[in-house]
Parts: structure tokens; C-alpha cells; sequence
């Protein structure tokens, strides 16, 4: 059976754990609220081809039958974590990062599904490359409620990659990477007061503390679903909140870079202020990619925008 464990800091534990031989990865599931999900996401970790690893689900104070579904999993390798309150993903996340035995950790939304040889083929790309790499991820598709393609994710980053990341969050989803304990560590974990952006922030740190590299398949299946309440990509504050913060701590880096990726990435948080109805954001960050771009282009994009952001608030329609 699974063992449970009801601390919501586990302040104590990992000292004990560690007296017991470790698993090379541990695999942690952060869930609120997600009973109907959790199964099948734990069975796509069971299924994996490496079989050295122990899953950590964390449930973030779910009030569904989450924790009797973990429960009835008979796997000693699946252990479950309770938060008393709810918290948040990356809290979770945390709570599930300082209990893990694993040198390695490998992360996996609570929604999401891993394809069998997934952890193997990150775990050897890892040892082909060295010390020096310490975060591996792979391409994921996103699908919808019915199990629809809908969307793809295939950019390949390898090596020293800071720069790239202050773009865009080319790594994406969670549930793609694997980090070595250590390096996840040394950047202090995932920043709790981010309320999205969480996954994009936790790769700008780590990529300037070492290298990350790309396993190119699709092995990660992401769900997409504008209906989860619980989901921060259905939640216009959230995404606000989180893009705002992500300028506030990254916005003189971005300022930094050659003005065609500067402007590349002012455009993407554009779009997402656009897409969650943000005028003031809007407004200010046209400004400011004008001033990047200083071309007329720059105007027409915050022009667009502007547009984009009123039938969002008209309509009650929000998104990317």
C-alpha cells in the first residue's frame, strides 16, 4: 500500500527518509482537488521502463476522496503528503521537493500523463552530458478533455541557455523536466509568491546556475482544460499577477538583451496582459516595447492589443 503522511512541512522527515536507500528519482505530483485525475496520472509513472524511483504526492488540502485514491494504490513506492491548508502549486511542490530521497526530481502536474520511457531517456541524456547539465525536459502535446491534439511544444534549448529564457518559457510545463536535487537546491526551490509563471521563473534560475538540455519527443501528454477553476491558466488575476512579478524581478535582464529578442519578449507578456483583459498593463508595456522597438510596428502591436484587451473585458472571454 502507499504510505501516508499528514505534515504540512515535513520539517523533519527527510533527515529520517534518507537513512533508507534512496531512489535515484523521486517523482513529485502536487494536487488539489484532482481525485478523478490522480489515478491515471500516478499509473503513467508506474508504467515508466526506470523503475529506480519513489512518487511523492502532495495534496494540497483537497476536500474530494484524493487522498483514498492514493490510498488504494498498492505501490510501496507511492507516498502521500497532506497539506493542512491550501497553499498552492508551488508550495506543493516545495512541501513534495523536501521530502524526496532522489538525487534527481522530476515533476508531474497532477492532470498530466508521462509516456513509458520517459524518466529513462531523461536520466541517460543527463548521464551522456555530464555534471555541467543538470535539468533535462522534453517535448510535450497538449491535449484537451476528450484526448484531442491541440496544441505541440518542441523547442530545443541545450546548454547555457539564460538569454533564451528571458523570451519566452521555451522549456514549458512542469511535468516535462527532471532537475538534479542539488541544483534545485542551490536556487531555493520554486518562489511561492508567484500565482502563475511559476514553471517559466524555476527555469530562468536554474539556467544560470548550469545546463539544460532536451530530450526531442513527445513524452509528456499536457490536459488542457479552460473549465478547471483550479488550473492558473484559467485564472485572468493569476496570470496577471504572475506576468507582473516576472518583469519586476527579470525586466532589466530583458531590457539587456539585442533589441529584436527584447522586443520579442515584451510582445509575449503583451499578449497575455491582452488576453486576460489588463489596460493599464497593456498600456504600459506598449509603451515600453514602443520605445524598444522604435518602429511603427510597436504602435500598431500595443494598438492591437489595446483591442484585444477591451473585447476580453467586454466579453468575459479570457485567455491567450
Amino acid at each position: 500500500m502507499s504510505r501516508l503522511i499528514d505534515d504540512p512541512e515535513i520539517a523533519a522527515a527527510p533527515q529520517v527518509l534518507r537513512r533508507q536507500p534512496a531512489p535515484l528519482v523521486s517523482v513529485v505530483i502536487p494536487s488539489y482537488n484532482r481525485g478523478h485525475a490522480i489515478g491515471a496520472c500516478i499509473d503513467s509513472v508506474l508504467a515508466q521502463t526506470l523503475e529506480d524511483f519513489e512518487i511523492v504526492v502532495v495534496d494540497d488540502a483537497s476536500t474530494d476522496d484524493t487522498r483514498a485514491r492514493v490510498a488504494a494504490i498498492a505501490d510501496p513506492r507511492v507516498r502521500y503528503v497532506a497539506h493542512a491548508a491550501n497553499r498552492g502549486g508551488a508550495a506543493a511542490r516545495n512541501t513534495g521537493a523536501r521530502a524526496a530521497r532522489g538525487d534527481l526530481i522530476a515533476f508531474l502536474d497532477s492532470d498530466d500523463s508521462w509516456s513509458p520511457r520517459k524518466l529513462e531517456r531523461q536520466i541517460a541524456l543527463l548521464g551522456e552530458r555530464g555534471p555541467d547539465y543538470g535539468v533535462a525536459y522534453t517535448w510535450f502535446i497538449g491535449r484537451d478533455k476528450d484526448g484531442r491534439e491541440v496544441s505541440r511544444s518542441d523547442h530545443s534549448l541545450d546548454g547555457s541557455v539564460a538569454d533564451a529564457l528571458l523570451v519566452a518559457n521555451y522549456v514549458g510545463t512542469f511535468s516535462s523536466i527532471v532537475v538534479r536535487r542539488d541544483v534545485f537546491e542551490r536556487v531555493g526551490g520554486l518562489d511561492e509568491s508567484l500565482r502563475s509563471c511559476q514553471d517559466w521563473d524555476l527555469s530562468i534560475r536554474l539556467s544560470r546556475v548550469t545546463k539544460i538540455c532536451c530530450v526531442e519527443d513527445y513524452l509528456v501528454a499536457y490536459f488542457h482544460n479552460g473549465a478547471d477553476r483550479h488550473r492558473i491558466s484559467s485564472n485572468p488575476a493569476s496570470l496577471i499577477q504572475g506576468h507582473r512579478r516576472m518583469l519586476e524581478k527579470f525586466g532589466d535582464d530583458v531590457a539587456r538583451l539585442p533589441r529584436d529578442k527584447a522586443a520579442q519578449a515584451l510582445k509575449g507578456f503583451l499578449d497575455v496582459f491582452a488576453g486576460a483583459g489588463s489596460f493599464a498593463d497593456v498600456l504600459r508595456l506598449g509603451q515600453r516595447l514602443v520605445a524598444t522597438t522604435r518602429r511603427p510596428g510597436g504602435a500598431v502591436l500595443c494598438a492591437i492589443a489595446m483591442a484585444r484587451a477591451a473585447k476580453r473585458r467586454m466579453t468575459g472571454q479570457f485567455g491567450y
